[in-house]
Parts: structure tokens; sequence; C-alpha cells
């Protein structure tokens, strides 16, 4: 009964943080548009950490290491930086 208890509680907290997340989603999209008009795209590629995490991140995959990085790129300056990577790869594929 205990860990049925338990069990509930987890799914009802990690049910109400995804719903947080979502809502605040409109408002993060709107932040991250504001910020790539003010930096240009090679300057947010030039972040030494942010090149650094990304490497992390595809390089040690759902290991420890490469989770820990993914955790550190969910900022404003993350979600910057992998979406002046995808600006980046439109230019220079089109």
């Amino acid at each position: 009964m205990k860990k049925l208890f338990v069990f509930v509680a987890a799914v009802t907290f990690s049910t109400s943080v995804l719903a947080g997340n979502i809502s605040e989603n409109k408002n993060m999209k709107a932040t991250q548009n504001q910020m790539m008009d003010t930096k240009p795209v090679e300057n947010i590629l030039q972040n030494e950490d942010m090149q650094r995490l990304h490497r992390d991140m595809t390089l040690y995959a759902i290991s420890e290491l490469g989770m820990e990085a993914r955790v550190k790129m969910m900022t404003k300056e993350g979600r910057a930086y992998h979406k002046a990577l995808e600006q980046r790869e439109k230019n220079t594929a089109g």
C-alpha cells in the first residue's frame, strides 16, 4: 500500500511539473525569439561553455555526464545555442 501511494504521488508530481513546463513554453518561445533578434547567431555559437556542454551532451549521450550536460543546456542560453545551431544548419544547407 505504501509503494502504491509513493507511485501515485510521483506520477501526480511529474504530471504537474510537465503541465507547468507546457504553460511556460509559450513565454519561452517569445524570449528565445527576442534573444535571437538581439544577438547575431555567430556570437551565440562562440560561447565556449555552450560548445563544451553541447559536445558532452552529444558525445556521452545518456550517460551521467551526458545527462548533466542536457540539464545544464535547458536554460535560455542553451536553447538559444541550439536554435542558432539549427539556423546555421539551415543557412548552410539552403
